[in-house]
């Protein structure tokens, strides 16, 4: 008997032991936690994030996220301190509705609160309209700086129309004037950044030539107009000086010493005032007349 009680010792002991009962390490406590925050608060502040206010102005909207991204890429953070720093540039209405929604959404992600913020202020309906708007985007009297920063703008509601670098140019090219898209058309240039920068040229050469169109046409007028008002000193004396010779114009009379025209009247013994001989001016028939 007290050998197989031995046995069944042994055997017990040869057996593996289960390891002991894991014990939890204590809680450590992080007091500096909420002074690194605010530490990280400021330093966010001093890069002077865009604010948002509220509204349904998605170009608002869309400029706050990229500019909130933007500070993101050189401020690097956990996801959570992303929501807490943006957060804190929210203002007046847009503070009022994340005060409310973080009670019922805690520890939330930086994609999960895009969610949240594009629910509110960037609906669906929204963003479609922005699409139509990039469909059938045009430049038509603007210029091609004001044209391209309204095409990139619009761009980003509508990726899946621009998501090659050869359909981009294309749609680019497909909303330029006819003027310009003439010149740019017959190149078929493969990418967005030549299609621009031939764009921009076109609209220079076109601008210059209109200018020197503008100046012959402008010149051609200043000298027709000097042609048709130049003054004829003839025509504006009534009277030809052939027709009509002046005393001033009459030779001087070797008889008489006077300056007319014709025969002398005193050599002849004429009236001076009608010419006929006979008579003296005093006895002039044409004296009362």
């Amino acid at each position: 008997m007290a050998e197989t009680l031995r046995q069944q010792q042994l055997q017990q002991q040869s057996q593996p032991q289960p390891p002991p009962p894991l014990v939890p390490p204590p809680v450590v406590q992080d007091y500096h936690a909420e002074d690194r925050t605010i530490t990280l608060t400021k330093e966010f502040k001093k890069m002077k994030p865009p604010t948002f206010k509220g509204g349904i102005d998605p170009m608002k909207v869309e400029a706050w996220v990229l500019g909130v991204e933007k500070l993101f890429e050189v401020f690097p953070c956990t996801e959570a301190l992303k929501v807490q720093l943006a957060t804190f540039t929210l203002e007046d209405e847009a503070r009022r509705w994340w005060m409310l929604t973080r009670t019922e959404h805690q520890e939330l992600t930086w994609t999960q609160f895009l969610e949240l913020f594009n629910d509110k202020y960037f609906s669906q309906c929204m963003r479609d309209k922005r699409v139509t708007e990039f469909e059938t985007l045009r430049q038509g009297n603007k210029t091609v700086t004001e044209y391209e920063a309204q095409f990139a703008e619009l761009a980003r509601f509508a990726p899946h129309i621009v998501d090659t670098d050869y359909k981009k140019a294309r749609k680019f090219e497909g909303g330029l004037r006819n003027a310009i898209l003439d010149r740019i058309n017959v190149l078929k240039l493969p990418t967005y950044v030549e299609v621009l920068e031939k764009t921009v040229m076109a609209e220079g050469n076109i601008a210059a030539q209109n200018r020197i169109s503008e100046w012959k046409g402008k010149r051609q007028n200043i000298q027709l107009s000097k042609g048709s008002t130049t003054p004829n000193k003839k025509q504006n004396s009534g009277t030809s000086s052939a027709s009509t010779p002046t005393r001033d114009s009459a030779p001087v009379c070797a008889d008489c010493g006077k300056k007319h025209q014709g025969t002398c009247h005193r050599l002849i013994g004429a009236c001076f005032r009608c010419g006929k001989t006979g008579h003296l001016v005093k006895d002039c028939p044409q004296r009362d007349q």
